[in-house]
């Protein structure tokens, strides 16, 4: 003690002063055996264990069973360390009540040498239940946000791409293009005669129609191409890296496979089955905004309706750009 430092009060208390007033449960555990030497008031106020049926006993058998060897190891690692080690387990209480614990475990002498390990036990199922909840929100908004995501991208009822998205996918592809000097095309389809299918055969009959030929473009597509509905019973493709010959050959096999498939009621359509009538057009470099590769497919498209339907045109040549 340094010179003019005022002394320090007496410890008078001693050890059992101390685990009996501890607001959290405290066990003695002896480290040779393991059983339960002695226990505090807060045990029985906390875990509802009393004295009599503590001492002697073996602590785990008062655990959650799967929590048993990881009890027993950690008593283990604990009688060889001679600093405090905390672990956690479930104690199961009257009414097979479980009760989350967190411990801390260090080895006390005793008298004669006698070694103990000293538990204290911390009742933590409130913080855990907590935790468990904000977790489970978390991740129920993950879920939420996700779905969210897609509602924002994907059209509800074919579940394509949207109008919205397509049009952001075109514009990033377009800035790509014309930054490597790489080509993309656009497929840009529309149902024949889809007023009529609806008015002979009701919503329902064309909402599945749609959602058909849906799943047929996205059976055609490649990963790579991404396919959308553009709007009503229009729909597109953009195919990305793509000059207008393979784009073309796409066009063709989406036209060949919805004018062979057994849509309900086909045969009523003015073809005697359903068709689609598309428009190709490509974008291979120049002073072209992305908005003129789209008009020039929807003009290819229209000369298709022209010729007669259930067919494919081309747009003749790099489409000229909107002078404004």
């Amino acid at each position: 003690m340094s010179e003019g430092e005022a002394p320090r009060p007496s410890l008078i208390a001693n050890y059992s002063d101390l685990f009996d007033r501890m607001p959290d449960p405290g066990f003695l555990v002896d480290a040779e055996t393991y059983e339960v030497i002695d226990v505090n008031p807060a045990a029985e106020l906390t875990l509802g264990l009393s004295m009599e049926k503590a001492l002697g006993a073996q602590l785990s058998d008062f655990l959650l069973e799967s929590d048993r060897e990881g009890f027993a190891k950690a008593l283990r690692m604990s009688k060889r360390r001679y600093y405090l080690r905390k672990f956690g387990v479930s104690w199961v209480g009257s009414g097979e009540r479980r009760i989350s614990l967190e411990i801390v475990a260090c080895v006390l002498e005793l008298a004669g040498g006698r070694k103990a390990l000293q538990l204290i036990c911390r009742d933590v199922t409130a913080e855990r239940e907590a935790r468990a909840n904000e977790e489970r929100y978390l991740r129920e908004l993950i879920v939420l946000n996700s779905k969210l995501e897609a509602l924002s991208t994907q059209d509800e009822m074919t579940q394509l791409a949207n109008y919205r998205f397509f049009k952001q996918e075109l514009h990033e592809e377009h800035e790509r293009a014309e930054r490597y000097g790489q080509p993309y095309s656009i497929v840009f389809c529309d149902l024949d005669h889809f007023k009529r299918y609806n008015d002979q055969n009701g919503h329902p009959a064309g909402d599945e129609l749609l959602r058909s030929f849906a799943a047929i473009l996205k059976s055609e597509c490649r990963n790579l191409d991404l396919a959308a509905r553009y709007g009503g019973e229009e729909f597109v493709v953009l195919c990305r890296s793509t000059p207008g010959e393979g784009a073309l050959v796409l066009a063709e096999r989406i036209r060949a496979k919805v004018a062979a498939y057994p849509f309900a009621f086909a045969d009523k359509q003015p073809l005697g089955f359903v068709s689609v009538s598309i428009g190709v057009a490509e974008y291979g470099g120049g002073a072209l905004r992305e908005e003129d590769i789209l008009k020039a497919a929807d003009e290819a498209l229209y000369r298709s309706k022209e010729g007669g339907r259930n067919r494919v045109t081309r747009a003749p040549g790099p489409p000229a750009a909107d002078c404004k």
